[in-house]
């Protein structure tokens, strides 16, 4: 199951939900935050492009307790879009571990420089696993 979610730089309102597309790694040009999520057996895996900052933090925090309702094995969170996370969105991020089976962190790939910096600097690295 697949599902993609973006949130138009313009939108002030209720979220724009397009109808299930073929899957694609970017959002539209102006979009503020695309979130994919690809749940397998194996467990869920949230491609994140666009900036995590106070504006985009509810639409991930819907989506991760979304996917976090289905008690997956693995969370995989693919930030290879994201260039910028502030220190909530991180927090949030790596909270999500709690709902995780036990011994199991959240799997950040592809985090950028920036991205990693600010995981390093609030100590949240110490609850996730980075690859990439």
């Amino acid at each position: 199951m697949m599902w993609l979610y973006l949130l138009p730089a313009s939108s002030s309102g209720p979220p724009f939900r397009p109808d299930p597309p073929a899957r694609r790694s970017a959002g539209p040009p102006g979009a503020l935050l695309m979130i994919e999520v690809d749940v397998s057996p194996e467990g869920v895996t949230m491609v994140i492009a666009g900036e995590l900052d106070l504006t985009t933090r509810p639409v991930l925090a819907e989506h991760l307790s979304a996917v976090l309702c289905t008690r997956p094995r693995r969370l995989i969170l693919d930030l290879a879009g994201t260039g910028f996370v502030d220190c909530g969105s991180a927090r949030l991020i790596v909270s999500a571990g709690q709902f995780l089976p036990e011994g199991r962190c959240p799997i950040i790939r592809h985090a950028s420089p920036a991205v990693r910096r600010v995981l390093e600097l609030t100590g949240f690295d110490a609850g996730c696993e980075i690859e990439g």
